[in-house]
């Protein structure tokens, strides 16, 4: 490592490092030459504090050009660097620092206090990076400076750094690797032509890990190139830091890749019309001609998005985990060359790579040079833990022989524990950790990185994690609040769940959740994206029992300044009183905290509307995902507040459609009923039961269960042509009202538009309409389709609807349609369908339900009165 200080030395001038402040012109920038003089005069000084051959020193430190200075002074005396996360606290820092027994730190001032209190933290020699002397003794770096020397080259099997793993199954272990491990690496590296000298690398991946050490900092540092430090690891800073530095190639890991690429396409969406239906039309055909044909034409396509990202970017690097090959084929679709690589800490780190102009993006690359791999695999099978051998493989662990006995095989190759498969042209594949692997009572191994990345591809989820319980997958789940805001928050929790249900569809029956958990905050992972599992069943547990809502927190000057003044400050105090069992807490989520879902917003929106005079629209709640949200909307709600007219009001535009079709749109109906009705007596063989029970005439409210698109169709058909004329539909407007045609089969069906995440008290009041004008209202009250055919429980909102208006509600029965149609299925078996109408509840049956309140209790009932007609079946 000395010898690398002179090479970089060679030089000169040459920019070596820039540092980014929060502004775009706030540059800190270190020439080559600064770097070497830095770390000869700081090894000389520590040479001349007594520092011995293979001393632990600890490094604990954000990123920046001191650390690196540090670093290489370390080393160049021969002693070993102990690289520590900048992160890292308590009693796991005390744990790492006696594991390695260093007495000497590098550090920031930050972290004095906190090391002082460590047990034997007093006797610890500090040198700060960060301005003048601290307390306690604790030195600035610049006074350890001293005339650079020759000085005794350490031997190239000696410990250059002790890094930590990254503990993601429990206890991290400590992994020395010598000056040959490390420079086996490097050289490796080298030998593909990655950077070049005019190559500006960005690294926002913390030092103390392997991967951003050796491939982004020595790699930079040893080719010529410039190393770029961000302000910070936010979109924003790193974006700033592109644009400010002109940099051409990202060091990273796949969760920023990912995130990086999620914010384009988000922001492509966000522009509307022609632009964002365009997008990603254009981005599927170039990365079609990237993929198929070798034909690069991202940079062209999307000139103005790489001019607002970086100019200069052109390679994006990835590490640390797998990059899964659809993201990285749309990164290459846009124009960015990405290259992949696989390796551990025990490694130095890396094992294999995809060379570019040789890149089989979604497989982890060949081996680099003087790497042999083996795959230790049962006969037959399709893969085993892959094991490795090399001079940048370690020799053991820190202290550890248990560990170490463990980690080699009788022939002395490293057991990597990853499972994988080596292809036919040498390329490595890996599916998963043999450490991570869950195995289900039947025998059955999965792995969950796999499952969570088929949850994770919904737009509302921003995380996932699997995990085994009680003998079956059950997963934690992040929702992304931003997205669910911009979609409609107010059926929040259904939302996750139907999403979840529908991701479900995709993978076999054996990779399904039977449950999952909220989780309001991260998910725990090592700063190169990680999960740390061992904490997950811990997670999940306080998320399932309600015990990981978001605790108070003090508020900010604004949240004060919210709560102060009317009519948000007696808006909380009732909220308070309302939900009196439950501490709430600006961040508390109406929706997963609190249980309000769907239409039992309408509740108490119409609630805060009498009590308050505030009426919340649609529009409003369709943005609360927390009760500050809520407070917000209160406070400008005057600004959007509908028409008045009391809990049936609609807008001009809603009510057109309540409007019955003229002449014209009438006799298409009539022509659509019997063709419709003709084709579900004919093909599905419809059978009408209880028809009979209806009352001839006045309001009603049909409520029928849910398992099938075929469904309405099947009513419908079910109905007399005299009774249909009456009959109003809600419709989901996601799907009935998204172009003309759609839009003109739901005027003429008399189909109402309801958005169920966005428009709560539209569809009470398009309800009220209906039922006041003495009509036939058929509401789903499940509010989706059965994943599995049985009956769901009911949403509130129906409940609320007929307590308002006091029409009668008939309960139906719908059967066979889930096993002609279910979900996931785009076309239909001929099965027979039922339809089965029961009698209308009475006053004393409505009040029988369970619930706190009487629309709850209303619904209740009605759910029995549907149960009560028979157990879902296959006519």
């Amino acid at each position: 490592m000395p010898a690398l200080v002179e090479r970089i030395a060679g030089f000169g001038e040459r920019a070596a490092m820039i540092a980014c402040g929060e502004g775009e012109s706030e540059l800190e920038t270190w020439s080559y030459a600064r770097l070497a003089a830095t770390a000869r005069g700081l090894a000389a000084g520590l040479h001349e504090a007594g520092v011995g051959r293979g001393e632990p020193i600890a490094l604990l430190a954000p990123n920046g050009p001191l650390w690196v200075a540090c670093y290489f002074a370390i080393v160049s005396t021969g002693a070993m660097a102990v690289p520590l996360d900048d992160l890292t606290r308590g009693r796991e820092l005390g744990r790492q620092l006696a594991h390695c027994g260093c007495r000497r730190i590098f550090t920031a001032r930050r972290h004095l206090d906190a090391l002082r209190r460590l047990e034997g933290g007093a006797e610890l020699d500090v040198t700060l990076l960060d301005g003048a002397d601290g307390p306690a003794g604790a030195r600035d770096w610049r006074a350890l400076m001293a005339e650079p020397r020759p000085l005794p080259e350490p031997a190239a099997d000696a410990p250059a750094s002790l890094l930590f793993t990254s503990g993601t199954t429990g206890t991290p272990k400590a992994v020395p690797l010598t000056h040959r491990n490390i420079l086996a690496n490097l050289e490796a590296l080298l030998a593909e032509p990655l950077v070049g000298a005019e190559d500006r690398v960005l690294l926002p991946l913390p030092l103390h890990h392997a991967y951003p050490f050796t491939v982004g900092m020595l790699g930079t540092l040893a080719s010529g190139a410039t190393l770029v430090f961000p302000a910070g690891l936010a979109g924003p800073q790193i974006v700033a830091a592109l644009r400010a530095t002109g940099a051409s190639v990202i060091v990273g890991v796949p969760r920023l890749y990912a995130a990086i690429l999620a914010g384009i396409e988000g922001k492509a969406a966000g522009r509307g019309g022609l632009p964002a239906a365009l997008f990603p039309r254009l981005l599927a055909l170039s990365t079609w001609l990237c993929r198929r044909l070798g034909l690069r034409l991202g940079r062209r396509l999307f000139r103005r998005l790489h001019a607002e990202i970086g100019p200069e970017l052109r390679l994006l690097a990835s590490g640390g985990a797998h990059l899964d090959a659809a993201t990285a084929w749309r990164l290459e679709g846009l124009g960015w060359e990405v290259l992949t690589g696989y390796g551990l800490t025990e490694t130095a780190p890396i094992l294999t790579f995809n060379r570019r102009g040789r890149a089989r993006l979604g497989t982890e690359g060949l081996p680099v040079a003087g790497v042999e791999l083996r795959i230790d695999a049962a006969a037959g099978a399709a893969f085993g833990e892959v094991l490795a051998r090399g001079p940048n493989v370690f020799a053991g662990y820190w202290d550890n022989e248990p560990a170490t006995r463990a980690a080699f095989t009788a022939d002395g190759m490293f057991r990597t524990g990853d499972l994988g498969a080596l292809d036919p042209d040498g390329y490595l594949n890996i599916v998963g950790r043999t450490t991570e692997m869950i195995v289900l009572p039947g025998g059955l191994n999965v792995f969950p990185e796999e499952v969570e990345a088929a949850y994770a591809e919904s737009p509302f989820i921003r995380d996932a994690a699997v995990l085994e319980r009680g003998g079956a997958l059950v997963a934690l789940v992040v929702p992304d609040s931003d997205a669910i805001r911009e979609r409609g928050a107010v059926r929040f929790a259904t939302l996750l769940r139907e999403e979840i249900e529908a991701r479900s569809q995709h993978l076999p029956g054996s990779l399904r959740l039977s449950g999952f958990a909220v989780a309001r905050e991260a998910l725990p992972r090592t700063p190169l994206g990680k999960l740390r599992r061992h904490l997950l069943p811990e997670i999940y547990g306080r998320a399932e029992s309600g015990a990981g809502a978001i605790a108070a927190a003090a508020p900010s000057a604004e949240d004060r300044a919210l709560l102060e003044r009317p009519p948000t400050r007696e808006l909380w105090a009732w909220l308070a009183a309302r939900f009196p069992d439950r501490e709430l807490a600006l961040d508390t989520s109406p929706q997963l905290d609190l249980g309000i879902d769907s239409l039992a917003w309408t509740g108490l929106t119409l609630e805060i509307e009498e009590r308050f005079g505030i009426a919340l629209t649609d529009r409003a709640l369709a943005r609360v995902v927390t009760l500050r949200d809520l407070l917000h909307e209160a406070a400008k709600a005057k600004a959007e507040a509908r028409p008045a007219g009391g809990a049936a009001r609609l807008t001009a535009e809603e009510a057109r459609w309540l409007r019955r079709p003229g002449p014209a749109l009438a006799v298409l109906g009539l022509v659509l009923y019997f063709l419709n009705r003709a084709l579900m007596r004919g093909l599905f063989r419809l059978r009408v039961e209880g028809l009979e029970r209806l009352p001839v005439s006045g309001p009603l409210v049909l409520a029928p269960n849910h398992a099938s698109y075929l469904d309405p169709f099947a009513v419908a058909a079910a109905l007399p042509l005299r009774r249909l004329r009456r009959t109003w539909w809600a419709g989901w407007t996601g799907r009935l009202f998204t172009n003309p045609a759609v839009r003109l089969f739901s005027r003429v069906a008399h189909v109402v538009p309801v958005d169920p995440d966005r428009g709560p008290a539209a569809a009470l009041a398009f309800g009220m309409r209906i039922l006041e004008r003495g009509d036939t209202l058929v509401w789903f009250p499940e509010g989706r389709r059965s994943p599995t055919g049985e009956l769901l429980p009911f949403l509130p909102g129906v409940g609320l609807l007929l307590a308002r208006s006091g029409a009668p509600a008939a309960p139906a029965r719908i059967f066979g349609s889930f096993a002609a149609l279910p979900r996931g299925r785009r076309l239909p078996r001929l099965r027979r369908l039922t339809v089965l109408f029961g009698r209308p509840l009475d006053t004393a049956e409505r009040a029988a339900g369970a619930g706190a309140e009487p629309y709850e209790r209303i619904a209740a009932a009605l759910h029995d009165a549907v149960a009560a007609l028979g157990p879902a079946r296959d006519d």
